[in-house]
């Protein structure tokens, strides 16, 4: 854990929404619809929705992921986010590669410092 959490869990679900959004549309803005990217940032889009959505947090719906849950579910995605154009071999397409890459970083500074909630505190 990051002695510096400067950004409050509910900024971090908010820019989460945000970034769900961004990342189905991407392929669009950007006109890779035709590659091997499209799936995987429709399919990253979708998970990071899924995942504010489902949250125990203040933006969530249905508060099933508890806050730890969470944030390791957002490593993991950030990790994934800057591997993908090596694993998927969508190296080549520069917007596609330098989207995935900038902001799989993002997904995990900002996971970094974000104040998530302790365990035994109650959340919204």
């Amino acid at each position: 854990m990051s002695p510096v959490r400067l950004l409050p869990w509910v900024v971090h679900e908010a820019i989460e929404y945000v970034a769900g959004v961004f990342f189905m549309l991407a392929p669009f803005i950007f006109g890779f619809q035709a590659e091997p990217a499209f799936p995987v940032f429709v399919g990253v889009g979708v998970v990071i929705l899924a995942v504010a959505l489902l949250s125990k947090g203040p933006a969530g719906v249905l508060g099933v992921i508890p806050p730890a849950a969470h944030a390791t579910l957002d490593y993991l995605l950030g990790f994934f986010l800057v591997l993908a154009p090596f694993i998927f071999r969508f190296s080549a397409e520069k917007p596609a590669l330098t989207i995935s890459i900038l902001l799989g970083v993002a997904h995990l500074v900002i996971t970094l410092v974000t104040r998530f909630p302790q365990p035994d505190a109650e959340v919204a």
